[in-house]
């Protein structure tokens, strides 16, 4: 089976790897909120991608497919990511001007929302939708693996994202303890205007798809 757990590490690389928005939403939270909070981000996301992996065994794909569910997804995911973006920015700019004091304070409050929020960006993401129902189906659809297969498979891919965001969060806490206050302010700026971008990007597609 360990060739089937190598093959798992490599499409989920293919999922993980590409910048989208967990990938800065890991990445913000490891600066400005620690290493823990990132891997929070990190667990929601995965557990996302159980719930992907399990409808597929049930073999939901219809339901994932059908028109009117990648509208309410699509909607739902520009939403979210608005709305992270726009808190980010209004947090990074909070950040840089209140004491230390009243930031470790909203910490423990920030940090038990990371779990929710990697789960939902991941759940409500359309980009994770046509990986999981095209590059992961296809590859089950070309192999027909058994049960034990499938199983060892997704276990190479929940390693490889799961893997692939933490590292991505320690850089963000390596880059918080390197960086004096104001640049990590400017970095955390820049993941959630990117996290906009991909609102914008994800509507425009979403419109010139569906109408």
């Amino acid at each position: 089976m360990l060739d089937v757990l190598l093959t798992g590490l490599l499409i989920g690389a293919t999922h993980a790897v590409p910048p989208g928005p967990i990938t800065f939403e890991v990445l913000k939270r490891g600066i400005t909120e620690g290493f823990l909070s990132a891997i929070k981000v990190d667990a929601g996301a995965v557990l996302a991608d159980i719930i992907f992996f399990i409808l597929i065994m049930l073999g939901l794909l219809q339901i994932l497919n059908n028109p009117a569910w990648r509208i309410v997804v699509w909607i739902s995911g520009c939403i979210l990511l608005l709305f992270l973006g726009i808190r980010g920015i209004i947090r990074a700019l909070k950040s840089g001007s209140t004491s230390h004091g009243s930031a470790a304070e909203d910490e423990p409050k920030r940090e038990s929302s990371a779990f929710l929020t990697g789960f939902l960006i991941c759940i409500t993401s359309p980009f994770a939708i046509i990986w999981w129902t095209g590059v992961f189906a296809g590859s089950v659809v070309l192999s027909s693996p058994g049960m034990a297969s499938m199983l060892w498979m997704f276990a190479g891919i929940a390693i490889s994202v799961f893997g692939w965001y933490a590292l991505i969060g320690a850089s963000g806490t390596l880059g918080k303890k390197v960086l004096q206050g104001r640049m990590t302010m400017i970095l955390s700026l820049i993941c959630s205007v990117t996290m906009i971008l991909f609102a914008a990007i994800l509507f425009y597609r979403g419109y010139v798809s569906y109408f």
